[in-house]
């Protein structure tokens, strides 16, 4: 329950009671009760791992360094996952590029041909289809889903892939871990996407994201 009311942190730096409530309601369990939410939440502020300002709880430093670890944990799992994609039969691969081949033709022909990360205009052998979340551990469902793809540049992609990018609420996220690079990411909004690439963006920024703790 405690890390389930850490986790809750990725989304909003501040929370009320009912909002942590909702959020492991929905996500985790509906069987919880308001009053087991608070009584873990009063041991975490007894631990020092959040406190309460202002109308809502927050995470303190040790707090903020173990939900950076579980962020960690999970992205170790997908770049696993990924390593073992290399390993896959050849007619595996025939299905992928079958399956990549209509969702670049739904790219091509429904989308501007820009980078949704640069927003830069570039033909379209620079221009990947970009899986929002990696395609290893996505379902049947989500792996036909034409919302799980979108344009980017070959330097895009390989930035996001590898976590240094990523999106949420539609803006661009920039990990602190590549601001001594000269890439020009700053305070950018993801304009050529819609609201049904959300789901995916936002896993991809819980758990692949990659930001460090200084």
């Amino acid at each position: 329950m405690n890390s389930y009311i850490i986790n809750v942190f990725i989304l909003k730096n501040k929370n009320t009671l009912n909002e942590i409530y909702t959020y492991i309601k929905n996500r985790y369990t509906s069987s919880i009760d308001i009053n087991e939410v608070r009584g873990c939440v009063s041991d975490l502020i007894k631990n020092d791992l959040i406190f309460f300002r202002e109308k809502g709880y927050q995470l303190t430093d040790e707090g903020t360094v173990i939900l950076n670890d579980t962020k960690y944990y999970y992205s170790k799992i997908i770049v696993r996952f990924l390593r073992g994609c290399r390993n896959r039969k050849k007619y595996e691969l025939r299905e992928i590029r079958q399956e990549q081949q209509k969702l670049r033709k739904y790219l091509i022909d429904t989308k501007p041909h820009i980078c949704i990360i640069c927003v830069k205009k570039l033909p379209l052998c620079l221009l990947e289809t970009a899986h929002l979340k990696p395609r290893c551990i996505l379902n049947y469902s989500e792996m036909n889903d034409i919302n799980v793809v979108e344009f980017m540049c070959r330097y895009c992609h390989n930035l996001y892939d590898n976590g240094f990018l990523s999106v949420y609420n539609e803006s661009l996220c920039v990990s602190n871990i590549i601001n001594g690079y000269d890439l020009n990411y700053t305070n950018k909004r993801i304009i050529y996407c819609n609201k049904n690439n959300e789901t995916y963006f936002n896993f991809h920024y819980r758990y692949i994201f990659k930001i460090s703790v200084s």
